[in-house]
Formats: C-alpha cells, structure tokens, sequence
C-alpha cells in the first residue's frame, strides 16, 4: 500500500467529515477529543512510553490516517505513515507536568487537528518529579470515538508491558463491507429515519436563548448502579434514558419527545474493537403515559431504544437530507433531545458507598453540535452532564429536569433525592 493509494470512508468517518465541514475555521477543535491515561504500575521511561504509542499507531491504521476530499465532496481514506517512526515525527509533542494536566488539556483540546493534513491525534508524556506518570491524547473524531480509546489504551498498555500485537482490522475494511454486504443496513436505517422523523412532533422553538452547562453528581456508585439495574431486565444506558425523557417532561410539560441516543455501532464482534469513529445518532420517538409509574416505563423504552440503536448506521447525507425537508415545514420538526452514554463495565474499580447528590454548574465554551445534549459518565459513579444551548430552558427548567431524573434514579438505583 503506497501513500498515494486512498479508500472510501466508512459512514462513522463520513458523519464526522460532515460536521466538521459546517463548523467555522475558528470552532474546528470541537471536533477533538482528549484522554488522560495513567501508566501502569512500575517505573517507564519517556522513549519505552513513546515506543508504546508508536506501535499502538502502527497496529491501529486510523491512527495513521490523513484524507484526500474527492471532485463530489466524499473524503477518502490515505495512510499517511508506516513506521512508528513516522508517525512519533508528527504526533510527539513533548512533556508537561502532571501539575499542570488540566491547564495543559484545557489548552490543547482548542488547538484544531487538520484531518486533511496532519495525523489525527496528538500525545505527550505527564511527569510528576521527571518520572512518566501519565499520558495526555488528544485525538480528531475522525480517527476514534469513546470506545475506541478506550481499545487505544487498553493495547497500549499490552504493549508497554513487553506484549507485541499484530496490526488489526481498520476503517479500510468497514468502509468496503459498507460498500458491499453492508449496504442493506444503510437502507433499512434510512427508511427507519424516514419513517421516525414523518412521526416527530413539529415545534417552534420560542423564549430567549440561554447557554447553559451543568453536571448532576448522583452520588450513586457504579457497582450499585450496575446491581440495582439488573434486577429490572434492562440496560443502564436504556434506564438513564428513561430518566431523561421524565426530565423532559417534567421541564417541558411535553409528552411527546424526539431524543437522538448515540449509538456506538459495535454490537458484534467483527465491530467491537475497531479503531475508527463508529458513533451517529439514531432517533427515538417515546410517547408515553406521564402518570405511568417509572419501574413500568423502563421495559418499554429498554426496547424502544434497542430498535432505535439497530439503525444506527446511516448515511450522513440522507439523514442530512430527511432532518432538512422536515426543518422546512411551518412548525419545524423539534429539534429533539440528544443522549450519549460512556459507562464502564461491571468490575472498574468505582467509588465504593452512595454520596449525597448535588449540581454544578459551569459555562461550556461549545457553540456547535447538539442544542440539547446529555453526556453520561460512568466510571467511579454516576454522573450526567448537560449542555445547553436552545432557546426556552433558564436554569430553572434545567434544574426541574435534573431533580425528577435524580429522583427516578434514586427510585430504581438508590441514592438520595435532590
């Protein structure tokens, strides 16, 4: 494979390439990412740690990855480097001190990555008294989302312990799949858009437009979180989402609601580790009684949701299309309310005992992406960060939407009300 050769984007890289074309040349680090790993234990020094990040780029081709933009606006995919190398000539950005972890991130996640030009992804070494401690990535969308990095640091890891791994199935073989065997899957979700969005309610938007940016700390530990929902036959991520869409009600007095779960798109195995950005929105119209007790309400939008999700690979364009032709009509179709979950598995180590729940707020600094989005973190324990940028939600809505989740939540996971 020379450095001339280019291939086909999947429809993950695609979603991501359309966004990124309608952002202003000011906004274009919003399309990054960036993750702090600690290093294992055991004492490394900065060229074992660099040898590590190296080969993690020459297993996983999407870390390797620029883009050409063809006559009709498609990217496609070029490997742009080989060798571990090559690719640490560009990505190797030097050391920070741990102190400084946060300033450090704040200031290079705002630092654009040109897809067009550039690796993806960016790194540098954390030192606390000179000795590596940590890691800083920071990583355009285009070349991962959550669960990849999470397959990114997991080989990196390996690796760094003495482990080599062989080069694994990239974005090159999902985008010809897509193109072949996989092409019916596209056209059944674009029906299944079709068919959500005719369905949708249709709403004016009205009220002033007021950013907002708030984190609910549900105090809730994730292996009560995680015992608690099993009793119930039902995901978390579904039972979280159950709790979002009483939020919205109870904020909105709307019965009706147009939400847009992530779906990660790695529901087998062929899927499940590749490093590429899998990620699109998959719409979900819930309608359901408001009286209806919340434990009765969880199956059906568990299974709601399930179906909405199978149809999480579609073309951008067609999506892109079907919201445009709805936007048009008077009244528009509602924007919709947008859910991304990033839960760890049973058995992460986790804050060990419940904690009275509270809000933060803060000022977010993102002007582009959803109006309305919901970010789930799940790692120690649970907590749900909002951000907000539609007209007709004050800081009083917001909190109304915030306390009736925590308290479906304290109903179903325990935990305490707000």
């Amino acid at each position: 494979m020379s450095g001339d050769e280019t291939y086909p984007a999947t429809v993950g890289q695609l979603s991501v390439w359309r966004d990124i074309e309608r952002f202003p040349p000011d906004r274009l680090w919003e399309a990054n990412l960036s993750f702090v790993w600690d290093l294992p234990e055991g004492t490394w020094s900065e060229e074992q740690v660099w040898s590590a990040l190296g080969a993690v780029a020459v297993r996983h081709a999407s870390m390797r990855t620029t883009y050409v933009v063809d006559d009709e606006g498609f990217p496609r995919q070029r490997i742009a480097a080989h060798t571990a190398e090559e690719v640490l000539a560009q990505v190797r950005q030097g050391t920070a001190d741990v102190a400084d972890r946060e300033a450090k991130d704040a200031e290079e996640i705002r630092r654009g990555i040109d897809a067009l030009r550039e690796l993806p992804w960016r790194a540098w070494i954390l030192l606390d008294a000179g000795v590596p401690r940590q890691v800083l990535v920071v990583v355009n969308h285009m070349a991962a989302d959550g669960v990849a990095s999470v397959v990114l640091r997991e080989d990196f890891e390996t690796i760094l312990g003495g482990t080599d791994l062989p080069p694994a199935p990239g974005p090159l073989e999902l985008a010809l799949n897509q193109q072949g065997e996989g092409s019916a899957r596209l056209r059944n979700a674009e029906r299944y858009w079709r068919r959500t969005m005719a369905a949708a309610p249709h709403r004016p938007e009205t009220g002033e437009l007021t950013p907002l940016g708030a984190v609910l700390q549900t105090g809730i530990p994730m292996p009560l979180a995680h015992e608690a929902m099993a009793k119930h036959d039902v995901t978390l991520a579904s039972l979280i989402l159950a709790a979002y869409y009483r939020g919205i009600q109870a904020a909105t007095g709307e019965r009706e609601v147009l939400l847009f779960p992530m779906s990660a798109n790695r529901f087998d195995e062929q899927h499940a580790r590749v490093v590429t950005s899998l990620n699109q929105w998959a719409p979900l119209l819930l309608d359901l009684e408001e009286d209806e007790p919340f434990a009765a309400i969880l199956p059906k939008v568990h299974w709601k949701a399930f179906n909405a999700l199978k149809n999480g690979v579609c073309s951008p364009d067609a999506i892109w299309q079907i919201r445009d032709e709805h936007a048009r009509l008077d009244p528009p179709v509602d924007r919709g309310f947008y859910y991304n979950p990033m839960l760890a598995p049973p058995g992460f180590p986790s804050q060990d005992q419940l904690r009275p729940p509270k809000i933060d707020w803060f000022e977010h600094g993102r002007t582009t992406g959803p109006g309305f989005y919901l970010i789930v973190r799940g790692l120690t324990s649970l907590n749900l960060m909002f951000r907000v940028n539609r007209a007709g939600f004050d800081r009083d809505s917001l909190t109304t939407m915030l306390t009736t989740m925590q308290a479906c939540l304290a109903e179903t996971l325990g935990g305490e009300r707000l």
